[in-house]
């Protein structure tokens, strides 16, 4: 065994444990948990490499399950444990820890470990998955799941989060194809909403999977802006002949193989970045626009203006405010006709909703860490780290990012409406397509 040796490493602000030495079993475990109850809030642990195996991840996970690491769980963002001898006893400690109201856990590695597929387990889950904040998730290399990935995890798996998925070199073959395409294009029953990333090269689907998979997305799904199915041994394919019984097959010609595969890597970038992306930009355009004028137009009350006002307004131009709510709505709908009438129900609720609204003055007590920090290249930034503070964040195009990040504020809370209005991603009509 060999000694184990932990550090929190000042990037940022010293919110970050890895490990300097291979950390082994439980006692690998109890030096992680050493240091955590030694430390401040972290962001990130970062055990990839190691051999807890199920015994340390169990007791590394009940520990940050129990009162004394509730400090941890709402800062505890990234977790990774690539290449640690995972099984599913060790999954389903990890998913009962996902599965706490205070855990904010956002990106989780679980790479190259060695989890099987125990239906239930899998089941589970994918159920905290869904009840999580997780936008990234990785699979890559657990060859023990196999099909089980698709028959089980797939099928409980609605992360209205999940925004990127890696599923590489899962030994994953042109049966399953049909069950991952089933899932990919139920994106607009909620399942496959929210991906935009999906990595699934390495596997054995073939070319006859790697279309179903396109034909999916063409079908079902506006969310993904990138997928990857490099690798799925497509040369040499057996593509099974329709007329005769499913023992026979016949082999697609490696020239004709080259072909197809060049036609499917056309067919995907058309969806990807001629549709999907389109109608992407597209839509989060008109939901920022509608809410801008639906603020004005819908929010402001009558109240607002004098008996005078009113009556002068009315002398003068044609009331709007007078005409009749749905009326209203209607003309306003003509601002955004690429969104769904769902959509714009949830821009307009946002939109009159006053806890929704931006604080007219400052904070009183200013948070040195979250505020922008402006561009030394522009004239209000002349002095590198120079931090800006207003009421509605920086001035567009002025700052250097939020935090520790190159993200500017005003963009992240952009982000967050688009997000809580469900525009990230084009809707279409129930029965409709465009």
């Amino acid at each position: 065994m060999y000694a184990a040796s932990l550090t929190a490493v000042p990037i940022p602000s010293r919110s970050t444990i890895t490990s300097k030495e291979i950390l082994e079993g439980t006692q690998g475990a109890q030096t992680i948990i050493s240091q955590l109850n030694s430390s401040r809030p972290i962001t990130k642990l970062k055990l990839n490499n190691n051999r807890l195996g199920d015994d340390g991840v169990s007791a590394l996970f009940a520990f940050l399950r129990s009162p004394a690491a509730s400090r941890h769980r709402s800062t505890i963002l990234e977790i990774h444990l690539n290449d640690n001898g995972i099984g599913c006893r060790g999954l389903r400690d990890i998913a009962d820890y996902m599965d706490g109201n205070e855990v904010a856990l956002k990106i989780l590695w679980l790479a190259n470990n060695k989890l099987g597929s125990d239906t239930d387990v899998l089941a589970w889950f994918a159920a905290t998955v869904n009840r999580s904040r997780l936008e990234f998730l990785s699979l890559t290399g657990n060859h023990k799941l196999g099909g089980a990935i698709v028959e089980t995890f797939f099928r409980h798996l609605r992360a209205p989060h999940l925004r990127e998925l890696h599923i590489n070199a899962m030994g994953l073959t042109t049966r399953c194809a049909s069950g991952l395409a089933e899932w990919i294009s139920s994106g607009h029953n909620g399942k496959a909403c929210s991906l935009h990333t999906l990595k699934c090269s390495g596997n054995s689907l073939g070319i006859k999977g790697v279309w179903e998979v396109i034909h999916a997305i063409e079908m079902g799904n506006w969310s993904l802006m990138n997928v990857e199915v490099y690798a799925n041994q497509i040369a040499g394919t057996e593509i099974p002949n329709e007329d005769s019984p499913i023992q026979q097959s016949e082999l697609l010609p490696s020239s004709e193989t080259e072909v197809s595969w060049k036609d499917a890597e056309r067919a995907l970038h058309r969806v990807l970045h001629r549709r999907n992306a389109y109608w992407k930009r597209q839509t989060e355009k008109e939901a920022l626009n509608l809410l801008k004028y639906s603020r004005t137009l819908i929010f402001r009350s009558k109240a607002s203006l004098s008996s005078a006002d009113q009556q002068n307004l009315a002398s003068e131009v044609f009331p709007f405010h007078y005409l009749p709510m749905e009326l209203r709505l209607q003309i306003l709908a003509v601002l955004a006709p690429s969104l769904s009438c769902a959509q714009r129900t949830r821009i307009y609720d946002y939109a009159t909703n006053p806890s929704t609204l931006p604080p007219l003055l400052p904070r009183l007590q200013r948070d040195i860490g979250h505020g922008c920090v402006a561009d030394p290249s522009r004239p209000l930034g002349a002095s590198v780290g120079f931090t800006l503070y207003s009421s509605g964040g920086c001035a567009e195009g002025k700052c250097m990012g939020t935090g520790n990040s190159l993200v500017c504020r005003r963009e992240a809370e952009r982000t967050r409406f688009l997000e809580g209005v469900g525009c990230r991603a084009y809707e279409p009509e129930c029965g409709g397509n465009t």
